[in-house]
C-alpha cells in the first residue's frame, strides 16, 4: 500500500555503496553528514514486476517525515467514497495478482528470465545503442501520455453522452500536452496520491486476463465490423478473436488497436449495439476507463505484437532490435511469404494457410492502428508492400492449385481491406494505387469474377460461393472498378501536369512500385462509365434503401421548422450502405474529370453551356445522395471510410449551411469513432477560403 518503504537506497548511499536507513523523504545518513539527500528513484518498471510495483514505487510526499507515518495518516484521515472504493478494488487486485496470478503477463513468455519481447516500444527508437534489457516502456513520455486521462475527465462524465462531443481534440501518442492537473511549478512526482494510485492500478491491469477480455470483446463488438465491411462471414469479428487464443501476436495486435481507439475516444464505449443492460458482464466493464492512459497501453501492446510477429516467423530473432519497430508489419509478413514461395512444397499447405491468415490479419490490424490518427495524405506510405505481399501469396496458391487459384476466407478478407484503403489513399494524393488493376489473376483469387478482357460477372461461381455472398461479390467488384477509376484520375492529373509544363507525360514521376497506365482519353473514361452503369444495373435487392426522408426536419432549432438541405438515407445492410456511397463517389469523380474530346465536343457556346448545366445537375444529385447516406448515420465501418468522400463533396458545395453539414459530419466521425478528420477539415477550409462564397461560409 502507499507509504511502505522501498527496498531501494537513496542515490548517494547507492553510489557510495553504503547502507541506507531509507528514511523518507530524506536519508538520515545524508542529513548527519551535512549534505543534501538526492532522494529516491521512483522509476516505474514494466508491468511484469506484478504485485510488487505498488509497494516498491509508492509516492512519498515531501511534508511527511517517513513513509510509515504517511501510511498511518492515510488510513486515519477521512477519505472519500471513491478513494475507499478504489482502495478496496486495488487491494483485491493486489491479492489476486500476488497469489492467483504470479505475473500479469504470465503465459506471455516461455522462460523465467527477462524476455526482450516484454519490453515496450516506447524507448526503442531513442536507445538503439543500449542493451535490450534497459528498455523501460512505462517511463515513456509520462508527461505527454498523462494528458489522455485529464482530457477524458474534462469532456466525458457518466452523466453525459460521450458521443455528442464534436470539437474534442484527439492528441496522438507523443504529441499530447502536459497533464492539466499538474501545475507548471509542480513536478510529476508531486501529484496527488489518488493520481499515482490510478497510474499504478492501470499498470497492474495491463496484460491481465480481465483487460485482455475487455479489449478483445470491444474489438469483436466495435472494431471488428469495421474490417468486415464486405465480408458477411465476418472473419475479423468472429474468427480472428478465436485465432487469438493460440496466437500471442494476434492477441496483442487486437489489444493495441483497441487500446489506441479507446484513447482517441477518451475511454468511452458505445453500447448501442448490445442494447441497454442493468447488469453488464464483467468483461464489458473497465474501472476508471476515462482516466486510463490508453495510449501508453497501446504503445506497449503494439511493441509486443510486432516483436511476437517477428519471433513467430523467424528463428533468428533472439533479441529485439529497433528494426522490429521501424519495419512495417506488411513488409514483415511479405518477407515471410516470399520465403515460403521460394520453398514451395516444403510445408503442409493447410498448415501454411492457417498461419498465413493469422499473419495477414495481424498486418491488417497493425496497419489500421497506424491509419487511425494519420491524415489521409499519409495513408499510402503505410500501405507500401501490399503489392509484393499478395503477389507472393498468389504465387504460392498458384503452385498448389490445379485450376485457378483462390484465396482462403481470411486471406480474401484481408485483401479487400487493403484494396479499399489503397484506392482511398491514392485518391488523397492523386497517385496510382499499389495494387495493379491489370493483374486479373490476383483479383480473381480474391473472389470476384473477371473475364480475360476485364468484364465483371455478378453471378457467384459455385466454387467461390463458399467464401463470399452475392452482396459481398457485388461490393468487392465495385472496389476493383474504383481502383481503376482512381488510377484514371492519377493518369489524368499526370497528363494535366505534363500539359502545363509542356513535357512528355511519361517523364512525370509516379510513386515507386506502381504500374504504368495508358494515357487517359475519352474512350477510357467511357469504359469506366459503362462499368459503373453495368454494376448498378445488376444490383441485388438489398442495395435498395429501406428508409428515405427527402425533407428531414432539423429538430435542433425549435420552435422554428427548418428542413435540412439533404435527405436521410438508410440501408439495412452495412455492406450495401458503403458500396452505394462509394458508387456515387466514383461517378462524381469521373464526372468532374472528363478529358476533352475535340471530335465530339460541343461546337457552339450554347452547346457548351447546356453541357455545363447537365454536369452541374448531376453533381448536385451525387452530392445529395452521398450526404444523405452520411446523414443516415450508418455503422462505424462506413463512416471511417467516407472521409475522402466528404472531402470531394465539400469541394462541390457553395452554400454555407451545406458546407457546415459536411464539417459536422467529419467532426462527428472523429468524436464518435476516434478516426482522424481534422486534416480533412483544414484542407476543406483552405479550399473554401480560396473559392467564391468563402466569406459567407466563414
Amino acid at each position: 500500500m502507499p507509504g511502505v518503504p522501498s527496498n531501494k537506497a537513496c542515490e548517494r548511499c547507492k553510489k557510495r555503496h553504503m547502507k541506507c536507513d531509507e528514511t523518507r523523504p530524506k536519508c538520515e545518513r545524508c542529513t548527519a553528514a551535512g549534505v543534501e539527500c538526492p532522494g529516491y528513484v521512483q522509476t516505474r518498471k514494466f508491468i511484469d514486476q506484478g504485485a510488487t510495483v505498488r509497494r516498491r514505487y509508492a509516492p512519498y510526499p515531501e511534508n511527511h517525515p517517513s513513509s510509515v507515518n504517511d501510511a498511518d495518516k492515510t488510513r486515519s484521515s477521512p477519505c472519500s467514497g471513491e478513494n475507499a472504493q478504489m482502495a478496496s478494488v486495488a487491494e483485491g487486485t493486489h491479492e489476486r495478482n500476488a497469489f492467483a496470478m504470479p505475473s500479469p503477463l504470465q503465459g506471455m513468455t516461455s522462460n523465467s528470465r527477462p524476455n526482450p519481447t516484454q519490453m515496450g516500444a516506447a524507448n526503442i527508437q531513442n536507445s538503439t545503442n543500449q542493451a535490450p534489457y534497459d528498455i523501460n516502456p512505462l517511463t515513456f513520455d509520462r508527461e505527454q501520455s498523462s494528458s489522455s486521462r485529464s482530457n477524458a475527465q474534462n469532456s466525458v462524465s457518466p452523466n453525459n453522452d460521450p458521443f455528442n462531443v464534436l470539437n474534442a481534440p484527439y492528441p496522438g501518442l507523443g504529441q499530447r500536452p502536459r497533464d492539466s492537473r499538474v501545475s507548471s511549478s509542480e513536478e510529476p512526482s508531486q501529484r496527488s496520491e489518488k493520481e499515482e494510485f490510478q497510474d499504478i492500478f492501470s499498470e497492474l491491469m495491463t496484460g491481465t486476463e480481465h483487460e485482455i477480455a475487455f479489449l478483445i470483446r470491444h474489438f469483436s463488438e466495435v472494431l471488428g465490423p469495421w474490417l468486415d465491411l464486405s465480408d458477411s462471414r465476418k472473419f475479423f469479428t468472429v474468427y480472428v478473436p478465436i485465432h487469438a487464443i493460440n496466437s500471442d501476436f494476434l492477441k496483442h495486435s487486437i489489444a493495441a488497436l483497441v487500446a489506441k481507439h479507446l484513447g482517441r475516444v477518451k475511454g468511452a464505449k458505445c453500447t448501442t449495439a448490445g442494447g441497454m443492460s442493468t447488469n453488464p458482464a464483467t468483461m464489458e466493464l473497465y474501472p476508471n476507463s476515462s482516466d486510463v492512459d490508453w495510449f501508453l497501453k497501446a504503445a506497449n501492446y503494439y511493441y509486443l505484437a510486432v516483436s511476437r510477429l517477428n519471433a513467430s516467423i523467424s528463428d533468428y530473432y533472439s533479441t529485439v532490435s529497433s528494426s522490429v519497430i521501424l519495419e512495417s508489419p506488411i513488409e514483415t509478413v511479405g518477407r515471410w511469404l516470399r520465403l515460403q514461395a521460394a520453398q514451395a512444397g516444403s510445408v503442409s499447405f493447410d498448415r501454411f494457410s492457417r498461419k498465413a491468415e493469422d499473419l495477414l490479419a495481424a498486418s491488417a490490424l497493425l496497419t489500421m492502428y497506424k491509419l487511425m490518427d494519420e491524415p489521409g495524405e499519409n495513408w499510402q506510405s503505410h500501405l507500401t508492400g501490399i503489392k509484393p505481399l499478395f503477389n507472393s501469396l498468389l504465387q504460392i496458391h498458384t503452385n498448389q492449385s490445379s485450376t485457378y487459384p483462390l484465396f482462403s476466407h481470411g486471406a480474401s478478407a484481408v485483401f479487400w481491406n487493403f484494396a479499399r484503403q489503397d484506392y482511398l489513399a491514392s485518391y488523397f494524393n492523386r497517385l496510382p494505387t499499389h495494387l495493379d488493376q491489370e493483374n486479373l489473376p490476383l483479383w480473381r483469387a480474391a473472389g470476384i469474377s473477371i473475364d480475360t478482357v476485364g468484364n465483371t460477372s455478378f453471378h457467384n461461381d459455385p466454387q467461390n460461393s463458399r467464401i463470399t455472398s452475392q452482396e459481398d461479390l457485388v461490393a468487392n467488384s465495385l472496389i476493383w472498378i474504383m481502383n481503376k477509376t482512381v488510377n484514371f484520375l492519377a493518369d489524368f492529373r499526370k497528363s494535366q501536369l505534363a500539359h502545363w509544363t509542356v513535357i512528355d507525360p511519361s517523364e512525370v514521376p509516379t510513386s515507386p512500385g506502381t504500374a504504368q497506365h495508358s494515357h487517359p482519353d475519352t474512350s477510357t473514361w467511357l469504359r469506366l462509365c459503362i462499368a459503373f452503369q453495368g454494376w448498378f444495373d445488376h444490383l441485388p435487392e438489398a442495395f435498395r434503401p429501406c428508409l428515405r426522408l427527402d425533407h428531414p426536419k432539423d429538430t435542433s432549432k425549435p420552435p422554428e421548422i427548418i428542413h435540412l438541405p439533404f435527405p436521410e438515407i438508410f440501408y439495412s445492410l452495412t455492406t450495401c450502405t458503403a458500396a452505394m456511397q462509394q458508387y456515387h463517389f466514383g461517378r462524381l469523380a469521373l464526372l468532374l474529370n472528363r478529358p476533352p474530346d475535340v471530335v465530339s465536343a460541343p461546337s457552339t457556346a450554347f452547346d457548351r453551356l447546356q453541357g455545363y448545366r447537365e454536369v452541374t445537375k448531376e453533381v448536385d444529385y451525387r452530392c445529395r445522395e452521398i450526404s444523405g447516406i452520411a446523414l443516415g448515420r450508418p455503422q462505424g465501418g462506413v463512416r471511417i471510410y467516407m472521409v475522402p468522400v466528404l472531402l470531394a463533396v465539400g469541394q462541390c458545395l457553395e452554400k454555407p449551411e451545406e458546407r457546415q453539414i459536411v464539417v459536422d459530419l467529419l467532426r462527428g466521425v472523429e468524436a464518435d469513432l476516434g478516426w482522424s478528420t481534422d486534416g480533412t477539415i483544414q484542407r476543406l477550409q483552405s479550399y473554401w477560403d480560396q473559392s467564391p462564397g468563402s466569406l459567407a461560409a466563414t
